[in-house]
């Protein structure tokens, strides 16, 4: 009865969690620092991760997302990214009522969801991604359900997601301009006055 149960529900789990930041594209960043945004959870403030570990990356419609970069392998061109998610009031709510009609006892534990922290896998050269894990955490810090993902299938990145947005902070890394070439001291000295 619980393989049934987890059959049903974690398909329900992973929908939800891609509605979220991974799928979603995102607003500019309130702050610079990871630390200040003004979420609040259902029984007070959010958990916000701490800023020496996690870089801002913007706002969903289903709350406010971080990242932080876990592994990266050149040799394949593949980076493993975590993304930490608050979840928004409505997105709680959301949650709550799905899986109120598939398993109530599981969905009493998700008044205080507060947070996922989701790992993918980014192909870089490929425009790629495949998620590897899911973890739901209340308002506690406590972990309410763990969605491993093995052997997960590439999946290509839709443009102008929030997924999209992450690939290219990853892969592509800004370009700055290069500055013009200034005259070398040799050839100032040796300059023919006229």
């Amino acid at each position: 009865m619980k393989h049934f149960y987890s059959v049903i529900i974690l398909p329900v789990l992973v929908a939800l969690t891609l509605a979220g930041c991974a799928m979603n594209s995102f607003a500019p960043a309130t702050s610079s620092k990871a630390g200040s945004p003004n979420a609040e959870s259902a029984a007070g403030k959010a958990i916000i991760p701490d800023s020496k570990e996690w870089e801002p990356l913007g706002k969903t419609r289903t709350g406010d997302c971080y990242y932080k970069v876990k592994r990266t392998d050149d040799a394949s061109n593949i980076v493993t990214v975590s993304t930490y998610k608050i979840v928004t009031d409505d997105y709680r709510k959301n949650t709550i009522e799905k899986l109120n009609k598939l398993h109530p006892d599981l969905s009493k534990n998700y008044e205080n969801f507060d947070h996922n922290i989701r790992v993918d896998e980014i192909d870089c050269k490929n425009k790629r991604y495949r998620m590897k894990e899911i973890v739901d955490y209340d308002n506690q810090g406590q972990v309410l359900r763990v969605n491993p993902h093995h052997d997960q299938e590439w999946q290509h990145i839709p443009i102008l997601t929030g997924l999209d947005k992450l690939r290219q902070k990853l892969c592509e890394p800004e370009v700055k301009p290069a500055e013009p070439k200034k005259p070398s001291l040799l050839k100032k000295l040796f300059k023919k006055k006229k």
